[in-house]
Formats: structure tokens, sequence, C-alpha cells
């Protein structure tokens, strides 16, 4: 092994270490599976978002947040929302605080501080969504059918959990309110696991080269468009911090372990080449531009611009900052119809640069060098 061998070598476990450290300095507790414990607060400024005339409150002994004005007298109650198993959103759980009416009627319900992007955040907030539930009681919300919002679909998926479970423990149903069984999310099922199939036939079976432009529109539009399904620093930074919910993301999970399972048997960047809308979204322009391609200059001391990138965005969380990861990468311009401009101006940038440029993005990449660094195949083929 030469020295260059040995530097590379050496720097990507060094990263590794530097991950860790990080995620469990932030989190500041056990990870990989969701934690036992999480630290949700109910506070009178979060109550007043219901009740304006709040000022004070009182936690009976049920649990329930009765909320009083200056007049000593009961303007409400509150609820927060049980069983965090199950209320698992793009960037961690998603709690809420649902206010409630003598007559166990939902007057608003509101998100209590969480890491969804704030473009997540602001779909679920729309009044088509979270309104719908202004009105309800909660007898009624136990089975109420709620479409979650494209472009937010974990978030708000999330929120309907929250809701269902909540409502469902206080007027003690033992209806499943779990999973959302619409017409919609079966068909997105479907298209995910066949995906998922037609990705390994087409990874591993000869002859299928001249089917895969076929296939890489097939991942734009399914992982892309339909389902909002990629990869992200956001992602795997939340689920290291707060622990993940198989059943909530369980296609993020089964993208997440076929990236790391297959880059161990002989395909190092399954995920990249196989199931990142982004990366088909630059393939595709790639193939069809008239323009003639070069490679964007990544170099530096040895070193790629994306293991910088990572480094940076690693160094920043251990030393305590918490950017917006969603920001960081293009992949939310996949859920263009909620996020904002920046986002799309973001996406729309990556598209341009696949006309003059061998994928880009790719090139920079911190999601993708992490799960290049952590492959089996890349460490090997430095041996001598």
């Amino acid at each position: 092994m030469n020295n260059k061998q040995i530097r590379e070598t050496a720097y990507q476990y060094i990263l590794i270490i530097i991950i860790l450290a990080a995620i469990a300095y932030r989190g500041g507790r056990e990870f990989i599976f969701q934690k036992n414990e999480l630290e949700v607060t109910v506070d009178l400024q979060a109550l007043q978002e219901i009740y304006s005339k709040a000022t004070y409150y009182e936690l009976n002994r049920y649990g329930v947040f009765d909320v009083f004005d200056s007049k000593d007298k009961k303007i409400g109650s509150a609820l927060l929302s049980t069983d965090y198993s199950r209320q698992f959103g793009y960037g961690g759980i998603v709690p809420l605080l649902i206010g409630v009416d003598d007559s166990l009627t939902i007057t608003k319900i509101i998100l209590l501080p969480n890491n969804e992007t704030l473009d997540y955040v602001r779909a679920i907030y729309e009044d088509e969504f979270i309104g719908k539930w202004q009105g309800v009681s909660l007898e009624d919300a136990v089975d109420y059918k709620v479409d979650a919002v494209s472009g937010a679909t974990h978030t708000s998926k999330a929120v309907i959990a929250g809701v269902r479970h909540t409502a469902s423990s206080v007027v003690r149903s033992e209806t499943s309110v779990i999973t959302e069984t619409s017409f919609w999310s079966t068909v997105k099922d479907i298209l995910f696991l066949g995906l998922m199939g037609l990705s390994l036939v087409i990874a591993y079976k000869k002859g299928t080269a001249k089917y895969r432009m076929v296939y890489l529109f097939l991942v734009l539009v399914i992982m892309g468009l339909i389902i909002n399904n990629a990869l992200s620093a956001q992602l795997l930074h939340s689920w290291l911090q707060d622990g993940f919910s198989w059943h909530a993301n369980w296609q993020t999970t089964v993208t997440f372990i076929l990236a790391i399972t297959i880059s161990f048997i002989g395909k190092r960047k399954y995920y990249c080449n196989y199931l990142c809308p982004m990366g088909a979204l630059q393939e595709l322009t790639n193939r069809f531009t008239p323009f003639k391609k070069r490679n964007l200059p990544t170099q530096y001391q040895g070193l790629s611009v994306r293991e910088i990138y990572l480094t940076l965005i690693a160094g920043a969380l251990l030393l305590g900052f918490t950017p917006e990861l969603s920001y960081l990468e293009p992949f939310m311009f996949f859920s263009f119809r909620i996020v904002g401009i920046g986002l799309i101006l973001f996406g729309l940038s990556v598209f341009v640069l696949s006309l003059f440029f061998n994928k880009p993005w790719c090139s920079v990449c911190p999601t993708g060098c992490l799960l290049d660094t952590i492959s089996y195949k890349k460490i090997k083929n430095t041996k001598s």
C-alpha cells in the first residue's frame, strides 16, 4: 500500500469516527434504534398558540393540560400526542399539542419543536391539512380520513398517526390507527417494491444496459416525484440522533439497507447509480444533452470536494452547530410543490450544470461520499 492509499484509507476511518462522535455528542444518548425517552416539553408559550388568552395551566391527574385565563376561568384543555414510535417524519419525531374543548372536540393542533425541514412544516400548517381536524370530536378523529400532503408525505403521516393515537388513547378505542390504507398509499407501496426488485435485475442481470434509460426515468418518477424518497445527510443525521421507526419509514429503511448491503457484495455505488433520483436526473440529462460534457475539478490535495464537504458538516455538528441540513443538498427539489424558491433553484442549477458536466452533484454529494466511505469494496481496493 503506497503513501497515497494509506492517507485515503486513514481519512476514511477518521471521517467515520468524526461523524459518530458528532452524532453521539449531539444526541447525548443511545442511537441507531429509536430512543426510549424523548425530551418533549410543553410550556405556556406553546399553549398560547392554541389559546391566545391563556395565562397559566395545570397538568391534571390524567396527563391533560388544563388551560386558564387571567380570571382563573378554564378556557380549554390540551393533549400531548402519544406513542412517538409512530410519529416519525423525515427529520425525526413530530410531537403534537392538540387543543380540545369540554366536549372533547378538537379546536386546534400545533406542532411542537422538531427537526423537520421548515418547508415541510409550512406545508403541514396549511388549512387544507391540519385545519381539517378542527371541529372533529376525538371519537371521530380515531378513524377520520385525512390525505397525506403530497411532497411532505413522511411529516404529514406522522401528524395523522399522532392525532389518531392520541384520540384513541383518550376514548380507549381498540381501533387500529397505525397505518394509512388509502388506495394511493397502496399504489405507491407497490411501485416502490417493484422498483426495488427491478433495480436488482438491472444491476446484476447481463444484457439490461439497453433498458437503463427507461429504468432511470422510472427512478426519477417513482423515487423522486411520487414517493420523494432519497437518502440524505439530514435523514441519516436524524436517524443516528433520534433513532428511527421501521414501520413509519419502512421504504427509506429498505432503501438504506439495500444501499449498504449491496455495496458490500460488489456494487459499491449501488444507491447512487440505481436508486438516487438526483443521480437519475443527472444521468438522463447527460445522455441527451447536445453539449460536450466535462468533469468538474473536484480534487484538492488528494481529497475530493465531497469528502471535504462531509467533513465540514460533521465538524459543525461536533462543535454544536445544527445547520438546516436539508438546505445543503438538492434532494428536496423533488418536493417542488411545497419547498421554497431557493431549493427549487438549487435543483434546477444541478440540472443546468448536468448539460455541461458529468453528474456534477455526484462530484460533491456528502451523502454519496458517506455511503462510499463505509463501503467495504472501496477500502478493499486500496490494498496493494
